[in-house]
């Protein structure tokens, strides 16, 4: 019995930790079902990552499993039906790249300027991760 008492307050001791300290060494992700973490810089494309944020707490997967071959499909799916606007662009979450996305993906409209930095800043943080790694989109809010 003390074993299990030490081991769950061993688990609650790294969590706390962790959080404390993210950039730490104690790496707990594949345990929780993702592979990595990518902190979305928040101030910088503050409309994207409204929307980010809002699918996620509307439901949507704050993971995506890397699909780039499937990532036309799942655009065409997510955007059928939804005209495009000048000087926006159809922003999606779960993004088209994700298996995650496609059909049933939430849509909003994000000024282009914001949503391209955004989609460059998180192409340049995914290039190195292989298709079926999952990748959890958590905020991060200030430099």
């Amino acid at each position: 019995m003390w074993k299990r008492k030490l081991g769950w307050g061993l688990v609650a001791m790294l969590a706390f930790m962790a959080a404390l300290f993210p950039g730490a060494s104690v790496r707990t992700e594949a345990a929780a079902g993702y592979d990595a973490v990518i902190y979305f810089p928040f101030d910088r494309y503050p409309l994207t990552g409204d929307h980010i944020r809002d699918a996620i707490a509307d439901g949507h997967s704050a993971i995506c499993t890397i699909d780039r071959a499937g990532a036309d499909a799942n655009r065409k799916e997510s955007l059928k039906g939804i005209p495009t606007k000048s000087g926006y662009d159809r922003d999606e979450w779960p993004m088209a790249m994700c298996d995650e996305g496609g059909a049933g993906a939430d849509v909003r409209y994000v000024p282009s300027s914001d949503n391209r930095g955004a989609g460059a800043w998180v192409g340049n943080q995914l290039s190195s991760y292989a298709n079926g790694k999952r990748i959890k989109f958590v905020m991060s809010y200030g430099s």
